[in-house]
Parts: C-alpha cells; sequence; structure tokens
C-alpha cells in the first residue's frame, strides 16, 4: 500500500488536485457543526525556563511565540516549516535525512528541543530531521534566544525550542479536524479529540502526511526531493489531584518512510535505491502543578526511542525488477534511546523579595545498535543539580542567579551559571540583561565513532569535554497598549569547541578533538502590533560570525528581515496572512575539514521567502477555508554545500549537501473545523 503511494505519477497529482479539494470540502461539510468561531491564540503566559508558567513580560529571556493560529493560518506541516519565518535560523537539508537547524550559521547541536520542557529525543545525536516534527495538537511553540542551559541542561546554549501540547478545553469533549493538500502533491490530515470526565481527561490526536516527491519519472530518476509518508499518533491523559496539581501519562509515536531513489551507474542499467524508515516513540510522565499556594513541584519522567533503517535495493531499469542490496554501513542502522528524570521545586510569591528554584535531573543515553569499542559501553549518563534564586529590591528592580553542576561518566563539564537583571525604567519601558553560560555534550559519533577509508580515517575520541558558551544579552523594550518595540544587543563566545582534526598525515587518520572557538555578535529589532483587525510583526537582525577568534576583526556578517501580518476583515469573516523573510548573502572563509587542511572560501546566496493566505469562515459555522501560495518568489534553491565528516560513509565521502533549498512554488488549500 505505502509503496504504491510512493510511486504515484506526478502529473496524477497535479491532474487529481482540485478533485482532491472537492474531497476535503465534502468531508468538512458533512462534519461541521455550529460552535463558537475559532479564538485567536494570544498567549500571555509561557512556560520554557522556569518551573510552572509565568507572565511572558516577567521573563528574564527574550521568547518569541508561534501561535496554533499561525501555524494554521501558513499551513506549517512541521517544526521545520514553523521555524522558517523566524529570525537567526535557516534550515540546512541533508537529503533523505531531512532537515537540520542552522542557528545563527552555528549548526543544531547547540540547540535544544523541547516538548512540555522534556526532552523530545536525544542531544548525544549528531543529526534529527526537523520535518519528521509533525505540529498535530500543538498550542504554540516557543522559543527562547540565549543560553538557558542552567535550567534546560545541555545544549541549551544558544536557543531553546518548546513545543507545548493543547490543554484540554473545558468542555465535555471537543475536537478539530483539519485536512489540507498542495499542487505539488502534499496531502496532510489529523484528527484531534479530548474528553473530560470529573477529574479525568484524555485527548487523543492522529496524523499522516503525504508527499509523492518532485522531479521526475522513474526513468529520469532525478528525485531532488523524496517522496515521503509520515505518520504520528499522541495520547494524553491527566487526572487531577487537586485543583493546581495533575498527574500526567503522554504518549508520541512518530512513523517516517523517505524513498531515495539513485541516479543510474554510468554504462549500466542499475540504480541503487534507499528506503529511509524511522520510529521515534516518546513517553513522558509524571506529577506537575502547585502543592501549595506559592509552590510549584515538577516530578517528571521520559523515555525516548528513536530506531532508524535504511533499506537498500537494486533496481534494474531495463525490467523495473528490484533486487536486495545487503551492502550496509554503520549508518543504515541507528537506534538509540534515553531516560530521563527530573524534579524541581520552585516558590514564587508576590509578597516575598526572594524566591527559589532548585532541582536534580538524571539521563541515561544508550546506543543499542554499535558496540564500537569492546572494552567500553556506548552509552553516556549524566547527573545534574541545579538552582537558582530571584530577589526584588524594589518593585522595579528585579535580579536573578543560577547555577548547574553536572556530572558524566563520560565526559567532563564545568559548572555553568547565569545573572539576570530586570528593571523597570518607567510604566511602558523595561531593560533586560542576561549573562550565562552553558554547554554542548559530545555525540555518541564524536565519542565512539571509527570510519576506514584509503583516502580518510576517523576515530573516535573518549576523551573529549563539553563545549562552553558565553553569552550576553542586553535588551530594551517599550510598550504601548497595543505595540511593543524591542531592541536586543547580544555576544557569544564558544570555546573548546569540538571539531574533526587532522592528527596523523601519514594515515590520513581525523579525530575529534577540543579545538575549535568561535565569537558571535549581533542586533535583533522587533515591532509587534496587535490591533482590532491588524496583527503586525517586523523584525530585523544583522548577526557576526568569526571562525577565527585569534585574529582581530574578522567577522562576517549577514542580514536578515522578516515580516508577519494578517488582517481580519470582521464583518466578512475574512483573514489575510503573510509572511515573508529575506537573508542576505553570506561570505566567510572558515577552517576546511575536508582532506586538505586549506581554508575554504564558503559563499551562500541571498533569498526571499514570502507566503501568502486567505481564510474565510464557512456558513456560519466552525468550518473555515484557506488557500495559499508557499514559496511565491521561488527563490530558496541557494548556492552553498557541505560536506558532513562526521557522518561519513563510502557512499557519500565526496557528496556535498545543499545548505538551504526547496521544491518550488505551489498553491495549497486547507479545510478545518473544530466541534
Amino acid at each position: 500500500m505505502i509503496w504504491t503511494l510512493l510511486n504515484v505519477p506526478l502529473h496524477t497529482v497535479f491532474n487529481n488536485f482540485y478533485l482532491r479539494c472537492g474531497y476535503v470540502l465534502t468531508a468538512l461539510l458533512v462534519l461541521g457543526m455550529p460552535v463558537s468561531g475559532q479564538n485567536s491564540n494570544t498567549n500571555k503566559v509561557i512556560s520554557t525556563g522556569q518551573t510552572g508558567t509565568i507572565k511572558q513580560e516577567d521573563s528574564y529571556h527574550n521568547i518569541h511565540v508561534i501561535t496554533s493560529e499561525e501555524i494554521d493560518l501558513l499551513n506549517y506541516q512541521s517544526l521545520n516549516d514553523a521555524l522558517w519565518f523566524t529570525l537567526n535560523n535557516f534550515s540546512v537539508y541533508n537529503g533523505r535525512d531531512g532537515y537540520s537547524l542552522n542557528y545563527n550559521g552555528t549548526g543544531r547541536k547547540n540547540i535544544k528541543i523541547l516538548m512540555n520542557g522534556m526532552p523530545m529525543f536525544m542531544t548525544s545525536m549528531d543529526n534529527f530531521d526537523l520535518s519528521k516534527i509533525s505540529l498535530i495538537g500543538v498550542d504554540r511553540i516557543e522559543i527562547v534566544r540565549g543560553s538557558s542551559s542552567v535550567f534546560n541542561g545541555p545544549n541549551a546554549a544558544l536557543a531553546t525550542v518548546n513545543i507545548i501540547t493543547e490543554a484540554p478545553a473545558n468542555k465535555v469533549w471537543n475536537g478539530k479536524l483539519n485536512i489540507n493538500t498542495s499542487s505539488r502533491g502534499d496531502l496532510n490530515a489529523y484528527l484531534k479529540g479530548s474528553f473530560n470526565f470529573g477529574r479525568h481527561s484524555i485527548t487523543a490526536a492522529f496524523g499522516q502526511y503525504f508527499f509523492s516527491g518532485v522531479g521526475g519519472t522513474d526513468s529520469f530518476r532525478v528525485f531532488q526531493w523524496k517522496p515521503r509518508l509520515r505518520d504520528q499518533a499522541q495520547l494524553n491523559y491527566s487526572y487531577q489531584i487537586l485543583n493546581d496539581l495533575k498527574a500526567y501519562l503522554f504518549v508520541s509515536h512518530i512513523y517516517n518512510k523517505v524513498q531515495d531513489r539513485g541516479y543510474p551507474i554510468p554504462n549500466t542499467l542499475r540504480a541503487y535505491d534507499v528506503d529511509q524508515i524511522t520510529n521515534l516513540t516518546t513517553i513522558h510522565a509524571g506529577i506537575i502543578g502547585k502543592i501549595s499556594k506559592y509552590h510549584h513541584l515538577d516530578f517528571s519522567h521520559s523515555y525516548t526511542n528513536y530506531l532508524m533503517n535504511n533499506y537498500k535495493t537494486i533496481k534494474i531499469l531495463s525490467t523495473l525488477a528490484t533486487i536486495e542490496n545487503n551492502d550496509r554501513s554503520a549508518f543504515d542502522r541507528l537506534h538509540y534511546d534515553e531516560y530521563f528524570n527530573q524534579i524541581k521545586l520552585s516558590k514564587t510569591s508576590p509578597k516575598s523579595k526572594l524566591d527559589y528554584e532548585t532541582g536534580l535531573e538524571f539521563s541515561h543515553q544508550r546506543d543499542l545498535e554499535r558496540s564500537i569499542l569492546t572494552a567500553v559501553k556506548t552509552n553516556i549518563t549524566q547527573l545534574a543539580i541545579l538552582g537558582n534564586v530571584t530577589y526584588q529590591l524594589n518593585q522595579d528592580l528585579r535580579f536573578k542567579s543560577g547555577l548547574r553542576f553536572t556530572n558524566s561518566n563520560k565526559f567532563t563539564t564545568r559548572p555553568i551559571y547565569e545573572l539576570g537583571m530586570r528593571y523597570k525604567m518607567a510604566d511602558s519601558a523595561t531593560l533586560l540583561t542576561n549573562y550565562s553560560s552553558g554547554f554542548r555534550t559530545p555525540t555518541f559519533n564524536e565519542m565512539f565513532y571509527t570510519f576506514e577509508n584509503p583516502d580518510i580515517n576517523i576515530s573516535g575520541n573518549l576523551n573529549l569535554q563539553s563545549e562552553t558558551y558565553n553569552q550576553f544579552n542586553t535588551t530594551l523594550r517599550i510598550k504601548s497598549n497595543k505595540t511593543t518595540v524591542y531592541t536586543t544587543l547580544f555576544w557569544a563566545n564558544s570555546n573548546n569547541g569540538i571539531q574533526l582534526s587532522l592528527i596523523d598525515s601519514s594515515r590520513q587518520l581525523y579525530q575529534f578533538v577540543n579545538t575549535k572557538a568561535t565569537k558571535l555578535m549581533g542586533q535583533n529589532i522587533y515591532l509587534t502590533h496587535k490591533g482590532k483587525a491588524l496583527d503586525l510583526t517586523l523584525g530585523l537582525s544583522n548577526n557576526g560570525i568569526n571562525q577565527f577568534p585569534e585574529e582581530v576583526g574578522n567577522y562576517y556578517f549577514y542580514q536578515e528581515v522578516a515580516a508577519k501580518a494578517m488582517y481580519t476583515f470582521h464583518k466578512l469573516g475574512l483573514s489575510l496572512t503573510m509572511a515573508s523573510k529575506y537573508v542576505s548573502e553570506i561570505n566567510e572563509t572558515r577552517p576546511n575539514t575536508d582532506i586538505t587542511e586549506d581554508l575554504t572560501d564558503f559563499r551562500q546566496d541571498p533569498f526571499w521567502l514570502v507566503d501568502l493566505s486567505v481564510k474565510k469562515r464557512l456558513f456560519d459555522r466552525s468550518i473555515f477555508a484557506l488557500i495559499g501560495v508557499k514559496n511565491m518568489t521561488n527563490t530558496l534553491n541557494v548556492s552553498g554545500a557541505y560536506l558532513p565528516l562526521d557522518r561519513l560513509s563510502d557512499e557519500n565521502i565526496n557528496t556535498r549537501i545543499p545548505i538551504s533549498i526547496d521544491y518550488g512554488r505551489r498553491i495549497w488549500f486547507s479545510l478545518i473545523t473544530e466541534f
């Protein structure tokens, strides 16, 4: 069944586009029920960076929120889509391995991805595809700019992305159905429902995404964009112990299949294909909430299991017969899991000048597939103790300080800290400053991986230490009733960075070592306006990266401009939405980790993204039709590529991966109903 779907001819998908839209409309008209209109999802509280929730303006960090309304209006299919239009980040396309995050030009490994404040996958993995994380049942996405490692732990060194799922509504039962399709062959649907009875709440959601691929027929075998099938299921159960204290169980499973159609081998009628299948299971459980008027408890546990398999076949193009290919590398099967436990207790009282937070964390990550070194177990255990205090000098001036100690069985990590200040200069102006340190742990590959080839050999390093970061942010925020303007200046130093270095030229032997240092600096300016009809966000950033800190003035700078706007015609029940982002040209000289030791001139072309959508309420019911254009400027295919030497195999030793790429302009159509 799946194989048949993944081989649908592209022209058939185009021909059936409007027919499928008709099916979608018919289904939703049948399911639609007269209820109240869709609410604007304006977030007044945030959950990231502390135990419990606080008002967004009370945080010591700059936190950007992507709402569920924005997700629907711009038809975001995955976490990768949702991050497209945020400043300081663009995606790196890894072929069949999907997308990884490039934040401030530094890579994904110093970014923490969470779901409801708990780890979503192992921090010691080298790469995780952001397009595998769908957004079914998501209330909002909170992005913390700056280090939050004291609270959120390893890899939250430059930013943290926290996916917050929807809490059950107060009604006895409610649900939501979203079905959408596009002219490129996307077909996506998800259904969510919740049921409340007494102290019990149950929410379940299921979604499926199908993409037939772009690039030609099987005879050409030019599929730059891979056929893909993704299923995701979620179950969330909670029991209300007290008014503000609950026990919960959250289970999520993601299945993803990507088909990689290889090019024909010269002078033969054979091509080598790969079907990559991944399964990610996440289980969170615990007790969370208030145990007294001013004390908050988070006693949570997590288990994550990740399994990836590359199933290789040889296709005989003359007969279209397939033969199983048993030639497998160390990266054709990956299997990791992690046990994570935390207990955090905080006290927050408006009557007290001194509040505190303390916690204990334990995690155990395992490589279940590769016992690379017979004398060393491929696992990583970490134990951390953390705490912070906040002090209110007066009504306008508050201070915060925090400290974390981490111990591991495989590497060393120095204590990290944070210092913050929030000063209310006037009723409309607030000054935030934050000085913090963070860390990024070595990955399984950097410590254990070995690769042997006539041209290059790579060896893991059991003596690695964590990368360390020091970061300073200062923000001036000016607010009125409807408009907020803030500007942020930041700099960050990365030390003890892990990179691949040549240690024995006679054997062409490379090893991961702690030698890299990087400096970042920049400024972000944001303006947000929320009126009765117009919601507007404008952002501008100017970021500099220095790969050679020992040389003064060796920064290269690039600029980004982002804009999001929604205008609502209330009498017509109609909304217009636009999202746009421009990234300037990037020119850089960086150390070359290829077989030679020369420096490399790296260049990335500028690109400009524009998405548009229109939303209309139908028949005075809670049924909404949306139509839009993705990548209207169609300029995302930019130059620039890199060689992922930390994940080498014989088949891709000379294959460079494009930095950022998209499969072109497309029209999409969506129907949403709530009941």
